[in-house]
Protein backbone atom coordinates (compact mmCIF):
# COMPACT_ATOMS: atom_id res chain seq x y z
CA UNK A 1 0.00 0.00 0.00
CA UNK A 2 3.02 2.26 -0.12
CA UNK A 3 2.26 5.40 -2.06
CA UNK A 4 -1.51 5.19 -1.74
CA UNK A 5 -3.01 8.48 -0.65
CA UNK A 6 -6.13 8.81 1.44
CA UNK A 7 -8.98 10.65 -0.21
CA UNK A 8 -10.83 13.45 1.56
CA UNK A 9 -14.54 13.61 0.79
CA UNK A 10 -17.80 14.85 2.22
CA UNK A 11 -19.27 12.46 4.77
CA UNK A 12 -22.25 10.36 3.72
CA UNK A 13 -25.03 8.81 5.81
CA UNK A 14 -23.33 5.44 5.26
CA UNK A 15 -20.21 6.78 7.04
CA UNK A 16 -21.91 7.53 10.37
CA UNK A 17 -21.29 4.12 11.96
CA UNK A 18 -17.58 4.12 11.06
CA UNK A 19 -17.16 7.72 12.26
CA UNK A 20 -18.89 6.79 15.50
CA UNK A 21 -16.38 3.95 15.93
CA UNK A 22 -13.48 6.37 15.29
CA UNK A 23 -14.99 8.77 17.83
CA UNK A 24 -15.11 5.92 20.35
CA UNK A 25 -11.45 5.19 19.66
CA UNK A 26 -10.66 8.88 20.22
CA UNK A 27 -12.43 8.76 23.60
CA UNK A 28 -10.59 5.57 24.56
CA UNK A 29 -7.25 7.28 23.88
CA UNK A 30 -8.07 9.70 26.73
CA UNK A 31 -6.29 12.57 24.94
CA UNK A 32 -8.79 15.19 26.11
CA UNK A 33 -10.23 16.29 29.43
CA UNK A 34 -13.86 15.38 30.02
CA UNK A 35 -15.07 14.93 26.43
CA UNK A 36 -17.07 11.91 25.28
CA UNK A 37 -17.44 10.17 21.93
CA UNK A 38 -20.08 11.46 19.54
CA UNK A 39 -23.03 9.13 19.05
CA UNK A 40 -24.53 8.17 15.71
CA UNK A 41 -27.55 10.45 16.11
CA UNK A 42 -25.43 13.54 16.73
CA UNK A 43 -23.12 12.62 13.85
CA UNK A 44 -26.06 12.10 11.48
CA UNK A 45 -27.35 15.56 12.44
CA UNK A 46 -23.98 17.08 11.44
CA UNK A 47 -23.94 15.67 7.89
CA UNK A 48 -23.70 18.37 5.24
CA UNK A 49 -21.26 21.00 4.01
CA UNK A 50 -19.15 20.91 7.15
CA UNK A 51 -18.46 17.20 7.65
CA UNK A 52 -15.60 15.41 5.88
CA UNK A 53 -13.95 12.03 6.15
CA UNK A 54 -10.62 10.61 5.10
CA UNK A 55 -10.80 7.23 3.40
CA UNK A 56 -7.97 4.86 2.51
CA UNK A 57 -8.65 1.68 0.58
CA UNK A 58 -12.35 1.78 1.52
CA UNK A 59 -11.74 2.31 5.26
CA UNK A 60 -12.38 5.55 7.12
CA UNK A 61 -9.24 6.69 8.93
CA UNK A 62 -10.21 10.19 9.98
CA UNK A 63 -12.95 12.80 10.12
CA UNK A 64 -13.70 16.44 10.80
CA UNK A 65 -16.90 18.35 11.34
CA UNK A 66 -18.01 21.76 12.38
CA UNK A 67 -21.06 23.96 12.59
CA UNK A 68 -21.75 27.52 11.49
CA UNK A 69 -22.99 29.95 14.12
CA UNK A 70 -24.00 33.59 14.09
CA UNK A 71 -21.94 35.55 16.58
CA UNK A 72 -23.75 37.08 19.52
CA UNK A 73 -20.80 39.41 19.92
CA UNK A 74 -17.61 37.53 20.73
CA UNK A 75 -14.45 39.42 21.63
CA UNK A 76 -12.94 38.42 18.29
CA UNK A 77 -16.01 38.08 16.03
CA UNK A 78 -18.51 40.91 15.64
CA UNK A 79 -22.16 40.44 16.49
CA UNK A 80 -24.13 39.10 13.54
CA UNK A 81 -21.08 37.71 11.72
CA UNK A 82 -21.22 34.04 10.75
CA UNK A 83 -18.34 31.82 11.82
CA UNK A 84 -17.43 28.15 11.64
CA UNK A 85 -16.76 26.29 14.88
CA UNK A 86 -14.56 23.26 14.28
CA UNK A 87 -16.07 20.73 16.66
CA UNK A 88 -14.09 17.53 16.13
CA UNK A 89 -11.01 16.41 14.21
CA UNK A 90 -9.64 12.91 14.54
CA UNK A 91 -7.18 10.74 12.64
CA UNK A 92 -6.63 7.09 13.52
CA UNK A 93 -3.30 6.66 15.37
CA UNK A 94 -1.93 4.37 12.65
CA UNK A 95 -2.32 7.17 10.09
CA UNK A 96 -1.04 10.22 11.99
CA UNK A 97 1.92 12.18 10.71
CA UNK A 98 0.89 11.91 7.07
CA UNK A 99 -0.84 15.30 6.84
CA UNK A 100 -4.34 13.78 6.85
CA UNK A 101 -5.41 16.10 9.67
CA UNK A 102 -4.07 19.07 7.69
CA UNK A 103 -5.96 17.98 4.60
CA UNK A 104 -9.18 17.56 6.59
CA UNK A 105 -8.90 21.05 8.08
CA UNK A 106 -8.03 22.50 4.66
CA UNK A 107 -11.14 20.97 3.13
CA UNK A 108 -13.44 22.12 5.94
CA UNK A 109 -12.11 25.69 5.80
CA UNK A 110 -12.34 25.69 1.99
CA UNK A 111 -15.99 24.59 2.21
CA UNK A 112 -16.88 27.29 4.74
CA UNK A 113 -15.11 29.99 2.72
CA UNK A 114 -16.92 28.80 -0.42
CA UNK A 115 -20.16 29.37 1.51
CA UNK A 116 -19.08 32.88 2.52
CA UNK A 117 -18.03 31.99 6.07
CA UNK A 118 -14.51 33.35 6.42
CA UNK A 119 -14.11 33.37 10.22
CA UNK A 120 -13.63 30.26 12.31
CA UNK A 121 -12.86 29.18 15.86
CA UNK A 122 -11.71 26.00 17.51
CA UNK A 123 -11.96 25.10 21.18
CA UNK A 124 -10.06 22.20 22.65
CA UNK A 125 -9.69 20.25 25.86
CA UNK A 126 -6.69 18.33 24.55
CA UNK A 127 -3.98 17.23 26.93
CA UNK A 128 -1.46 17.98 24.15
CA UNK A 129 -2.34 21.66 23.87
CA UNK A 130 1.10 22.76 22.65
CA UNK A 131 0.79 20.46 19.61
CA UNK A 132 -2.78 21.62 19.01
CA UNK A 133 -1.81 25.30 19.10
CA UNK A 134 1.04 24.73 16.66
CA UNK A 135 -1.22 22.71 14.36
CA UNK A 136 -3.90 25.41 14.10
CA UNK A 137 -1.43 28.29 13.86
CA UNK A 138 -0.40 26.81 10.49
CA UNK A 139 -3.91 27.66 9.26
CA UNK A 140 -3.75 31.25 10.51
CA UNK A 141 -5.54 30.71 13.82
CA UNK A 142 -4.45 32.97 16.68
CA UNK A 143 -4.76 32.50 20.41
CA UNK A 144 -7.94 34.08 21.76
CA UNK A 145 -8.02 33.01 25.38
CA UNK A 146 -6.59 30.33 27.60
CA UNK A 147 -8.03 28.58 30.61
CA UNK A 148 -5.84 26.59 32.98
CA UNK A 149 -6.28 24.59 36.17
CA UNK A 150 -4.21 23.10 38.94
Amino acid sequence: MMGMEACIRQALPSDVVAVSELSGLWEAEQITYGLAASDEGMLADRLGDYFYVSELDGILIGYIFGVVHVSEGLAVIDQGERYLEIEEVYVHPDHRGGRIGHRLVDELLRSSEHNGVTRSVVYSATKQWQKMVGFYEKFGFQMWFIQMYR
